[in-house]
C-alpha cells in the first residue's frame, strides 16, 4: 500500500503522511506546499524564489528555495514533488489530496451557468460545502512576505464566492424540494459569509415564511435592520423592506384563511377585519411608500425617562438609559409602555407607524397578542369621558368596530393603543387628559400603551402643571444632524442649506427636508428668494408647486383659489373639532359655526322628519283599523281638517296626521334646545351623560305623547289616543334615542357598523312585540267582544317585532371608502325596511286580507329602515345640503378631497383624510 499525503489548508494549514502530522523548521515549507497545491501545476523557480523571498536577492532566494525543497523531501521523500532545474510542482500522478482541490471539484456543478442544480450532483455539491469548515490558511501569514498574504487572501475570497455560490444553488434547490429546515442551514451558512448580505436575508425571510415561522421573519428584518444601523447607519434596502411588508400581508391572510370562516368565531373574524384596516390605513398607505423610497431617513433616538413617572422610580435608577437603535428596542426597553417626544416633522407618527407594523406581526403570529390600534387623542377634548369609553366611541367611528366589540376587549385587553396627538388638543386639556391616561393604565392593570408628543408641548405640561404620564420608557426623536441632512439632500440643495442658517435649521425635520426638495426640484434647482425666508412663505410655495403639477395631469382641475379656500376651512374646523383625521360621515350640525343654520337643521330634522315619517306610519296604520275590525274611524282628523276646508278622504286625513306630527315634532325640538340651553349654561354640553340622556328623551317622548293623545282626547276614546299617543312617543324614542341623547344634537349623526343578525335581540324585541299586541288586542276586544282578530294580530305583530329585533346588532365593515359610514346607513335601513316589510305584507296579507298586508308593510317597514339608518343618512344630507347652501363645501367633496390627496396635501387613511402633517394643517388653518 502506498503511502498517502493529506494537505489541509482550510483552516491552519496541516501535512498529514499516513496518519501523521508533519511538522517542518520553516514555515516556508507549509506555504510553499499551499501554493503548489492549490495551483496543481509546475511553476519556475525564480517566480517561486520571488513569491517567498521578495525581501532577499535573487541569489540568497535560489538559495533559501533549494534548503527549503530539502525539507520537504526529507519529510515527504521523492514521491510527491516533480523538482527540475527550472521548475517545480506536485506530482499529478502521487498519492496526495489537498482540501482546496476537492472542494473546487465538488463545487464545480454547483459553479456552473443554469438555472437549477439536479438531484445526482447535489450530494457531491453539500460534500463539497461540508469540506469548507474554515477560511483559506486562516490565521496563516508569512511577515517578510507580503505577496504571497496578498495571494493567499486572493484565494481565500475566491473560496468563499464559490461557496456562497453554492450554497445559494443549495438552498433553492431545498426550496423547491420543500426540504425547509435543510434549506434555512444552508441559509444561515450563506448568510456567516457575509452578515451584510441582504439577499441572504431575504431568502432566510422568505424560507421562515414557506415554513410557517412567521416570528421569525420578523426576527430576521429586526436582526437585519439592527445590524445595518450599528455598522453602516442606513436603512434595509427597499426591496428588502418590501419584501418584509408582503411577507407581512401574507402572514395575516394565512391567519384568516387558517380557520375556515364557518369556524371562525364573530371575535375572531372581527380581530381579522381590524389588524386588516390597521395594515391597510397606516401601513400600506403611509409607511410602505416612504420606506420603499431610497431617501427614507434612519431617525436617532434618545431616551428622557426622566420626563415620566416611572413606576420603579423609586427603586431603580430608571433616568440612566442606553439610546434606542430603533423605535422596536425603545418600545421593549420601556416595556411596552412608551412616550414618544419630538419637534414638528421629526418622525413621531412614522415612528408610530413602523412599531404598528412590528405590532401588527406580532399579533397575526399569536392571537393571545393584543391588536395594536392608532387613535388621536385631539378627539377627546372636551369630552370628559374616560379613555375606555371614548375608545370604545373611536372604534366605531375610525374602524367600525360596534360598541359591544370593542367594550368587551377593552375589558379581555385585547387592544394596545398606539396614541398620537397629544399636543393637538387645547392646552388646559392635556393635564386631563394625561390623568386620564393615568387611570385608564391603573384601571385595566398598566396595560401596554405608546403616546406621542410634541416635545415642547409635553415639557411645558410637565413644568407648568406637574402632569406626568406614568410609563415605562419615554424616548426623543432627535433633530437631524448635519451629515444626515447632507447624505440626504441632493447636492445643490445640500449647498443651499449650508449657506443659510435658517434653512439649515428647518432641514433638521425630516418632513421640511423632504418638502424642501421638492420645492428646490419644482424650482429648477435655483435658490429661494431675496426677501427672509419663513415656514408660511415655505409652505405656500410648496402648495403652490403641488397644486400646478396636479393641474398639468387634469383635464378639469380645481382652480388653485378655490382649493386653498377649501381646505383653510377644513383644516379651521378640524382644529375647532379636535380631529386630525377627517370623515366625510363625520360631518355634524357642530360645524355650523352661525347658530341660525344650527335652527335650520334642527327644523329640517327634528321637525321635518318626524312630521313626515310620523305621518306615513300613523297614516298606515289608521288605515288598518278602519278596513278591520271593528272598524275604527278617528274623529279628530275628520274635525281637524275640516277646519280648513278640507274633505276629501286620504287628504284630509295626511294633513291632519302631518300636522299632530309637525306640532309634536316642533314641541319635542323646543324641549331639546332649553335642555341643551341649559346644559351649556352649565359647562358640560360636550359632556357624554348617558343618565341626562334619557332624561331628556323621557322628556321629550311625554311631550311628543301629551301633544298627540291631548288633541285626540277631545273627540275620540281615551284608550285609543292613548295607545295612539304612545304609539309617536314610542317611535321618537326608538328613532331619535340611543347615544346621540348622551350629547348635544350638534355631534348626533351616528357612524354604525353593518346589520346583522342577533337572535337575543330578536327574541328580546320579539316578546316586546307580543305584549304590545296584547295591549292592542285588549283594546279590540273592548270595542268589540264578537271580532276574532286577537290570535292573529298577536302573531303578526310579535314576529315582526322578532325580525326587528333581530337586526338590531352590528358587525365590523370590511370596506373602507370616503363616506361609508353614510352608505353603510342607507343599506342598513334598505336591508331592514325589506326584512320587516315583506314578511309583514305576506304575513298580514295571508291571515289577513291584501290591503292590510301592504298598510302593514309600509309602516312597519319604513319605521325599521328609519330606525336602522335612514334617519342617519337623512340628517347627514340635511347638514351637506346645507354647507354646500353656505358654499363651505361642494355636493361632491370627496372629488375635491380626492384632488388634493393627488396635489399631496392631503393623505388617505382609509375612508378618511388627514393633512400630510400637522403643520400643513396649521399653515391652512391660519390663512
Amino acid at each position: 500500500m502506498s503511502d498517502k499525503l493529506s494537505i489541509t489548508l482550510l483552516g491552519a494549514p496541516q501535512i498529514v503522511l499516513n496518519g501523521r502530522s508533519l511538522h517542518f523548521r520553516s514555515v516556508k515549507v507549509e506555504a510553499l506546499l499551499a501554493y503548489l497545491a492549490t495551483s496543481g501545476m509546475l511553476h519556475d523557480r525564480a517566480e517561486l524564489a520571488a513569491l517567498l523571498w521578495a525581501e532577499s536577492d535573487n541569489k540568497r532566494a535560489r538559495g533559501a528555495l533549494r534548503y527549503t525543497l530539502s525539507l520537504i523531501k526529507k519529510e515527504l521523500g521523492d514521491g510527491y514533488l516533480i523538482i527540475n532545474r527550472r521548475q517545480v510542482g506536485m506530482d499529478p500522478e502521487a498519492n496526495w489530496a489537498a482540501d482546496v482541490v476537492q472542494m473546487r471539484q465538488l463545487l464545480g456543478p454547483a459553479l456552473e451557468p443554469g438555472n437549477g442544480l439536479v438531484d445526482e450532483a447535489v450530494p457531491d455539491i453539500e460534500k463539497g460545502v461540508d469540506l469548507y469548515q474554515a477560511d483559506f490558511l486562516q490565521g496563516f501569514t508569512l511577515r517578510d512576505s507580503d505577496s504571497f498574504n496578498e495571494w493567499a487572501a486572493i484565494q481565500g475570497e475566491a473560496l468563499r464566492r464559490d461557496l456562497a455560490t453554492a450554497l445559494k444553488r443549495l438552498v433553492a434547490y431545498h426550496q423547491e424540494q420543500q426540504h425547509w429546515d435543510t434549506a434555512v442551514t444552508y441559509a444561515h451558512r450563506w448568510l456567516n459569509l457575509d452578515p451584510l448580505n441582504e439577499p441572504a436575508h431575504r431568502q432566510l425571510m422568505q424560507l421562515y415564511a414557506e415554513s410557517g415561522e412567521w416570528t421569525a421573519v420578523h426576527n430576521q428584518y429586526q436582526a437585519l435592520t439592527d445590524l445595518l444601523e450599528k455598522e453602516l447607519d442606513v436603512s434595509p434596502q427597499p426591496e428588502t423592506t418590501a419584501l418584509y411588508q408582503q411577507l407581512c400581508s401574507e402572514r395575516e391572510a394565512a391567519a384568516v384563511s387558517a380557520i375556515p370562516q364557518t369556524e371562525l368565531s364573530p371575535d375572531q373574524r372581527s380581530r381579522h377585519v381590524l389588524m386588516a384596516k390597521m395594515r391597510r390605513f397606516w401601513i400600506d398607505s403611509q409607511l410602505v411608500p416612504l420606506q420603499q423610497e431610497q431617501t427614507f431617513i434612519k431617525l436617532k433616538l434618545e431616551f428622557v425617562n426622566e420626563l415620566i413617572d416611572h413606576p420603579w422610580a423609586d427603586v431603580l435608577n430608571t433616568e440612566q438609559t442606553s439610546n434606542a437603535a430603533n423605535i422596536y428596542h425603545a418600545f421593549r426597553n420601556a416595556d411596552r409602555a412608551l412616550l414618544i417626544l419630538g419637534a414638528p416633522g421629526a418622525g413621531k407618527t412614522i415612528s408610530l407607524i413602523q412599531l404598528t407594523q412590528y405590532l401588527l406581526s406580532m399579533a397575526a403570529e399569536d392571537e393571545n397578542q393584543p391588536v395594536p390600534v392608532i387613535l388621536n387623542l385631539s378627539g377627546w377634548a372636551g369630552k370628559q369621558m374616560s379613555i375606555a369609553a371614548w375608545a370604545a366611541e373611536e372604534l366605531v367611528a375610525k374602524y367600525q368596530i360596534p360598541r359591544r366589540i370593542g367594550r368587551r376587549w377593552l375589558a379581555e385587553d385585547k387592544l394596545l393603543f398606539l396614541l398620537d396627538g397629544l399636543d393637538e388638543m387645547p392646552v388646559e386639556s392635556i393635564a386631563d387628559c394625561i390623568a386620564a391616561v393615568n387611570i385608564y393604565r391603573k384601571t385595566y392593570g398598566l396595560t401596554d400603551m405608546v403616546v406621542c408628543c410634541r416635545q415642547a408641548v409635553f415639557e411645558t405640561a410637565v413644568t407648568s402643571q406637574n402632569s406626568r404620564l406614568q410609563l415605562n420608557g419615554a424616548v426623543l426623536i432627535r433633530p437631524l444632524t448635519t451629515a444626515q441632512i447632507q447624505q440626504h439632500a441632493p447636492l445643490a440643495l445640500a449647498k443651499t442649506l449650508f449657506k443659510d442658517e435658517t434653512l439649515l435649521e428647518m432641514a433638521q425635520s425630516p418632513l421640511n427636508l423632504n418638502m424642501m426638495q421638492t420645492v428646490f426640484n419644482g424650482s429648477n434647482g435655483t435658490s429661494h428668494e431675496s426677501k427672509p425666508f419663513t415656514h408660511s412663505s415655505f409652505f405656500d410655495k410648496y402648495i403652490q408647486q403641488m397644486v400646478q403639477r396636479q393641474a398639468e395631469k387634469e383635464s378639469e382641475p380645481i382652480a388653485s383659489s378655490d382649493l386653498s379656500n377649501q381646505l383653510s376651512w377644513l383644516a379651521q374646523q378640524m382644529r375647532r373639532h379636535n380631529q386630525s383625521i377627517f370623515l366625510i360621515e363625520q360631518l355634524q350640525p357642530s360645524w355650523f359655526e352661525n347658530k341660525r343654520w344650527q335652527w335650520a337643521y334642527l327644523l329640517g330634522t327634528h321637525v321635518m322628519l318626524p312630521a313626515v315619517l310620523g305621518t306615513l306610519i300613523m297614516w298606515s296604520f289608521v288605515q288598518l283599523i278602519g278596513i278591520n275590525p271593528p272598524f275604527i274611524e278617528i274623529n279628530f282628523l275628520t274635525e281637524f281638517a275640516a277646519l280648513f276646508g278640507i274633505t276629501h278622504s286620504p287628504v284630509k286625513q295626511l294633513f291632519a296626521l302631518f300636522c299632530l306630527n309637525f306640532f309634536a315634532g316642533l314641541l319635542s325640538t323646543i324641549a331639546t334646545g332649553l335642555f341643551f340651553l341649559w346644559r351649556r349654561r352649565r359647562g358640560d354640553e360636550n359632556h357624554i351623560d348617558y343618565r341626562l340622556g334619557w332624561l331628556q328623551l323621557l322628556v321629550t317622548g311625554v311631550i311628543v305623547w301629551a301633544a298627540v293623545t291631548l288633541p285626540l282626547l277631545t273627540t275620540d276614546a281615551f284608550v285609543l289616543a292613548l295607545f295612539l299617543g304612545g304609539m309617536a312617543a314610542f317611535g321618537l324614542i326608538l328613532t331619535f334615542g340611543g347615544i346621540s341623547y348622551g350629547q348635544s344634537f350638534q355631534t348626533e349623526i351616528r357612524v354604525r357598523g353593518a346589520v346583522k343578525w342577533s337572535w337575543h335581540s330578536a327574541f328580546l324585541l320579539g316578546a316586546i312585540g307580543a305584549a304590545a299586541s296584547l295591549l292592542w288586542s285588549g283594546i279590540i276586544w273592548l270595542r268589540d267582544p264578537t271580532a276574532v282578530a286577537a290570535s292573529q294580530n298577536l302573531l303578526n305583530i310579535g314576529l315582526l317585532f322578532f325580525l326587528l329585533g333581530g337586526l338590531s346588532d352590528k358587525r365590523p365593515e370590511t370596506k373602507n371608502r370616503p363616506n361609508e359610514g353614510m352608505r353603510i346607513a342607507g343599506l342598513n335601513g334598505l336591508k331592514a325596511m325589506l326584512v320587516v316589510a315583506i314578511p309583514a305584507l305576506v304575513l298580514t296579507a295571508v291571515t289577513v286580507n291584501l290591503a292590510s298586508g301592504l298598510y302593514t308593510g309600509i309602516m312597519l317597514g319604513v319605521f325599521a329602515g328609519t330606525v336602522h339608518g335612514f334617519n342617519d343618512l337623512f340628517k347627514h344630507s340635511i347638514v351637506r345640503l346645507l354647507l354646500w347652501r353656505k358654499r363651505q363645501t361642494p355636493l361632491n367633496y370627496q372629488h375635491l378631497l380626492d384632488y388634493a390627496a393627488n396635489c399631496v396635501l392631503l393623505q388617505r387613511v382609509g375612508g378618511g383624510y388627514t393633512f400630510r402633517h400637522r403643520l400643513l394643517q396649521d399653515h391652512f388653518a391660519n390663512k
